[in-house]
């Protein structure tokens, strides 16, 4: 059994969303998930865990801050997602936004508690998924990288010296 993070693009910056959805659930069950940690945020976040509710896979809602609010057009999946949810956890307490490092300390609680990261990720080296992929990396966690854009699957290696930069 395996516990998986998730990490993954807004809706906007997503390309084949059914090829995206057959092959997360696909994963999910090939790695025998037993819990998923998902991020509540739109895109992949909120994807991953309808696709876990429909699975049977218990998945956790961590929040980045306790008044983190979804989008307009996410607030019915999202309040799905939080009856939902074996366990809900806020990262922060802060009912208000505290800036953009709330986001940073969401993934790395989410890497930290969970043996594979699933990164639905096209490569490009800067934002929010990028960042959790070189904390993953860090971290030495098992990391498997769904293109949306050329639809490959890749298991990217894990650095064995953690002094050495980590270029992508």
């Amino acid at each position: 059994m395996n516990t998986i993070a998730i990490t993954g693009h807004r809706p906007e910056q997503l390309v084949n969303v059914g090829w995206i959805e057959e092959t997360l659930e696909n994963i999910f069950q090939e790695l025998k998930s037993d819990l998923l940690y998902q991020g509540m945020a739109a895109g992949v976040d909120l994807m991953s865990a309808k696709i876990a509710g429909k699975l049977k896979i218990p998945f956790i809602a961590t929040r980045p801050w306790a008044g983190h609010p979804p989008r307009i057009n996410d607030k019915e999946i999202s309040d799905w997602a939080l009856k939902n949810a074996k366990e809900i956890i806020n990262v922060s307490p802060a009912q208000d936004y505290q800036g953009p490092f709330v986001y940073h300390m969401r993934n790395e609680f989410m890497v930290n508690h969970a043996d594979i990261l699933v990164a639905v990720w096209n490569g490009n080296k800067k934002g929010g998924t990028a960042a959790c992929v070189r904390y993953a990396r860090k971290q030495q966690k098992l990391i498997i990288q769904l293109n949306p854009i050329t639809m490959e699957i890749t298991r990217l290696t894990v650095l064995k010296v953690l002094e050495a930069p980590i270029l992508f």
